[in-house]
C-alpha cells in the first residue's frame, strides 16, 4: 500500500505516478511541480524562514510570544448508519492548538458515537488522539509538518517569480 506524496492519504487502488512520486488523484498530481520545486529549497534557507515564521503572531489569536507550529485535531460525527471522521491541521500557537483539540474532543464525544458500527469504533480513537495531543508538550523545534509547510510556501513564491519573469518581454 502506498501513500500520496502530496496529502499523505493511503492509495489502495488507482492513483497516478509522476517522476516516481505517487498521487491519490489528479488534484494532488497537479501539485507535482510545486512539490518538485519544494525539494530544491536549500536547508539553510529553509531553517532561516522556519525560525523567522515560528516567531510570527498566531494566525488564530494574533498573539506573539509562543512559537507557531502545525497542530492537528480530529473529529467524528455519526448518525445511525452514517459516520464521518476527519483530521484538520492548523498553524497556530500551542494555546490555540489545544483549544481546537479540546473542542474537537467535546464535539466527537457528543456527536461521534451515534452510528453503528463505525461511530462506536472511531469515536474512542479520535477522542484518544485529541487527548494525546492535549498533553503533548510544546515543541522546542519546528515539526516536520511545519517545515514542509514553509518549504511549500517558499517554493510557491519561487514559482510565481519564475512565471512573472517568463512573462516579461525580452530586451
Amino acid at each position: 500500500m502506498s501513500e500520496c506524496s502530496n496529502c499523505g492519504k493511503f492509495i489502495l487502488f488507482g492513483g497516478r505516478t509522476l517522476d516516481g512520486q505517487r498521487y491519490c488523484g489528479s488534484a494532488c498530481a497537479q501539485r507535482h511541480p510545486l512539490l518538485r520545486s519544494a525539494e530544491r529549497v536549500p536547508a539553510q534557507v529553509l531553517q532561516q524562514y522556519v525560525e523567522q515564521w515560528r516567531k510570527d503572531a498566531c494566525p488564530q489569536c494574533k498573539r506573539k510570544g509562543e512559537p507557531l507550529d502545525v497542530y492537528a485535531h480530529h473529529r467524528v460525527h455519526s448518525f445511525i448508519l452514517m459516520t464521518q471522521w476527519s483530521t484538520q491541521r492548523q498553524v497556530s500557537c500551542r494555546r490555540c492548538g489545544r483549544r481546537s483539540q479540546l473542542l474537537s474532543t467535546l464535539y466527537s464525544a457528543t456527536l461521534g458515537w451515534w452510528g453503528m458500527p463505525w461511530g462506536l469504533l472511531v469515536t474512542p480513537i479520535q477522542v484518544g488522539r485529541n487527548v494525546v495531543g492535549l498533553f503533548r508538550p510544546t515543541p522546542q523545534r519546528a515539526s516536520p509538518a511545519f517545515e514542509r509547510l514553509v518549504r511549500l510556501q517558499l517554493a510557491q513564491h519561487q514559482l510565481k517569480l519564475e512565471a512573472q519573469q517568463a512573462q516579461l518581454p525580452a530586451a
